[in-house]
């Protein structure tokens, strides 16, 4: 009886301390909603359409193209959401404290623990609490939204609450991939689809996710060629080449630099980067990330085995279960036909099996099985899209 009494004194007080979180949360949410939404509507023109008519807890999925994407994403809800996002800030010091005290995220790893994931998502929604997700799991890198993983429609189909899409239109543009600071333009966020669960029910997962990506497409440049907004900077161009691994003019690998508002390479091409986001005033980051992607894969097929294709110096740190940083040390990334390897325990170069980038250019990469990742970063020209490219494009020759 005792021991029965313990543990329910023991539940009381878990439920105390977790609707008192709950609390912090909602009030957090409020004032930072209030503090934010005038800033966002002059810095970028934000105008959305709003979410507050939909009632009890959601599953929201948006599109992903810039850092502040969360806030444009709640300032549209109008209520407190528990956002998903990469475990990458649990390393902010003061930021991840404050970011855990007061809005409290679902970590998830790149690449890696994807079923923990789904779980505390899951049970979030089962709480009561609504949840944001930008399924896409990346911001684009060339102004259009990526692939949405398979398992985002099995996930939202069993959520059992209603699915709301929502698509965030000029958030490419007001912040490239490459870029290190915003650009003043336009942003707007439009509710496309509230699927109900019955709806769902009737769908396959494979239809739903089919409907989810159709629903959250963007394509930057489309909305350019009929528009023509300028998204005006300070350094346009700046960083590019952490994007851009390929000279559109010569071919050539690794050959650009940038400085404020132009691209060169050592072949004499000189181009500058626009306020309407194109190159030489005619060329879409869209057009030649495929072109660079292609020329890749062609270099890859011809390339010799064991010759090397990509070498560059990071600072390599191994990252633990409880996303502490475990060494930090300078090492090495390269890659070959076969894959990508890395600096890794021993200092020695070893394989990697799973690789995700994240943040501006940094890499998220898995060597064994264990949920231990190695965090590369170089510097702000140091290009992180080659080797995403590459060990694609590797993986897919294996499983063929």
């Amino acid at each position: 009886m005792d021991e029965h009494k313990a543990r329910e004194k023991e539940r009381k007080k878990r439920e105390r301390t977790e609707r008192r979180a709950l609390r912090r949360y909602k009030r957090a949410f409020a004032f930072f909603r209030f503090v934010m939404r005038p800033f966002v509507r002059l810095k970028f023109r934000y105008r959305y359409d709003s979410l507050k008519k939909i009632k009890g807890p959601y599953l929201l999925l948006a599109n992903h193209n810039m850092e502040m994407d969360p806030i444009l994403v709640g300032i549209a809800a109008g209520r407190q959401l528990f956002f998903v996002a990469s475990e990458h800030i649990a390393r902010k010091g003061f930021g991840t404290w404050f970011l855990m005290r007061y809005f409290h995220p679902i970590l998830h790893r790149k690449g890696k623990d994807g079923a923990r994931s789904v779980m505390n998502i899951l049970k979030t929604l089962r709480s009561g609490s609504g949840v944001a997700l930008f399924p896409e799991g990346n911001r684009s890198f060339d102004g259009v939204t990526c692939p949405i993983p398979e398992a985002t429609g099995k996930m939202a189909k069993h959520a059992g609450v209603p699915v709301v899409t929502y698509r965030l239109e000029g958030g490419y543009l007001t912040q490239p991939r490459f870029s290190t600071s915003l650009r003043k333009g336009r942003v707007t966020g439009h509710l496309v689809h509230v699927y109900e669960p019955e709806e769902l029910r009737k769908m396959s997962d494979e239809e739903v996710n089919a409907a989810i990506a159709a629903d959250l497409h963007e394509d930057a440049y489309e909305t350019q060629e009929r528009e023509r907004i300028a998204y005006k900077g300070r350094r346009p161009a700046y960083g590019i080449e952490s994007t851009l691994y390929r000279c559109p003019e010569c071919g050539a690998f690794g050959t650009l630099i940038s400085d404020k508002k132009t691209v060169r390479c050592s072949c004499g091409y000189e181009a500058e980067y626009d306020v309407y986001g194109y190159l030489g005033g005619t060329r879409t980051m869209r057009d030649m990330n495929a072109s660079q992607r292609e020329a890749l894969r062609e270099r890859m097929q011809q390339a010799a085995d064991g010759e090397e294709l990509f070498r560059d110096t990071v600072t390599v740190r191994r990252i633990g279960e409880d996303h502490a940083v475990l060494w930090e040390r300078e090492g090495t990334i390269c890659a070959d036909r076969r894959g990508v390897y890395i600096t890794g325990e021993s200092n020695e170069l070893t394989d990697v099996r799973e690789l995700a980038v994240y943040s501006r250019n940094a890499i998220a990469a898995h060597c064994t099985d264990e949920l231990v990742t190695y965090d590369l970063r170089g510097d702000e020209r140091f290009c992180a899209l080659k080797y995403l490219h590459l060990h694609e494009e590797a993986q897919r020759a294996i499983n063929m």
